[in-house]
């Protein structure tokens, strides 16, 4: 256990009784997100959520903490905000952490939308680390609703081939699924079928709304609120779809990850009997 912590923590989302990751450090460079996800979750608990902020002497602390974390467990940037904002690019917060994560030999996960990762290949392929980039739906038209201020889709599906190609092991994050949005099983394949070359595995997870991310979801597509019903099982903070109707829509996406020989896994299910690897995509790290 390490103590007195500033900006370093160990991962641990509110005691999820359906989290199913191993032990790890989490780091969010930033505070907030600017991509503006509709069914982002942070808004439930970071004021003004998709504005970005910098964090007052992050790399002189972050620094310091590194040099005190356990050598056995690897640091996952971020959970909580993307780290690779727009500024990140003139600010260098991100890259400056992985240099000191290179250093001393941190295992770093990296969860991003951003392209902007592609910047900072020189050190990954020197580090032990992995990439996972989200991608909820390769609809244009949804993805500009869904997630206004993210990089084009199209952008990130050349970041993974790009990662792949570099020999850095690269997750595709299908997520959320979004019943009556995103459920759709050919274009399911389509993106399966488009990156199947490029992947190391694949997470997906459905959409565990909260009164917020729900309330923004259904102004921004009326069609979903007759789909608030199903919703019916409540799990911590967040309403999930039941059991058997998850068990549906994921098996379905687990057959053809498995019909392509690309590992799947599912994110706070409570089906991690059916994940190949570890669900955060750290089983690609060197030793984990």
């Amino acid at each position: 256990m390490v103590y007195g912590m500033s900006f370093i923590c160990l991962f641990d989302p509110w005691k999820g009784p359906l989290c199913t990751c191993p032990p790890k450090y989490t780091l969010n460079p930033y505070t907030g997100c600017e991509h503006g996800c509709l069914y982002c979750y942070i808004t439930s608990f970071i004021p003004h959520a998709f504005t970005v902020r910098e964090k007052r002497d992050l790399l002189k602390k972050v620094e310091r903490e590194i040099a005190r974390l356990d050598q056995s467990l690897y640091l996952s940037l971020s959970n909580s905000s993307d780290p690779y904002p727009r500024g990140e690019e003139k600010r260098g917060y991100t890259r400056s952490i992985l240099k000191m994560c290179g250093e001393r030999n941190l295992p770093v996960l990296i969860l991003t939308k951003s392209p902007l990762v592609l910047r900072d290949i020189d050190l990954l392929k020197k580090m032990n680390a992995a990439v996972s980039i989200t991608i909820t739906t390769i609809d244009d038209q949804k993805s500009n609703i869904l997630e206004p201020r993210a990089p084009r889709v199209t952008e990130r599906i050349q970041a993974i081939k790009h990662l792949a190609r570099e020999g850095i092991p690269t997750i595709l994050r299908l997520d959320p699924i979004i019943l009556g949005l995103n459920d759709d099983l050919e274009e399911w394949k389509e993106i399966l079928h488009l990156l199947k070359p490029y992947l190391k595995q694949v997470v997906v997870s459905t959409f565990k709304p909260r009164p917020d991310s729900w309330s923004r979801i259904a102004c921004a597509f009326p069609h979903l609120a007759e789909t608030r019903e199903y919703y019916s099982e409540k799990i911590g903070n967040s309403l999930y779809l039941p059991k058997e109707k998850r068990k549906e829509m994921l098996s379905t996406l687990r057959n053809l990850a498995h019909q392509l020989g690309i590992p799947f896994s599912s994110c706070r299910e409570g089906l991690s009997s059916w994940n190949d690897l570890q669900c955060d995509g750290s089983s690609l790290l060197t030793n984990q």
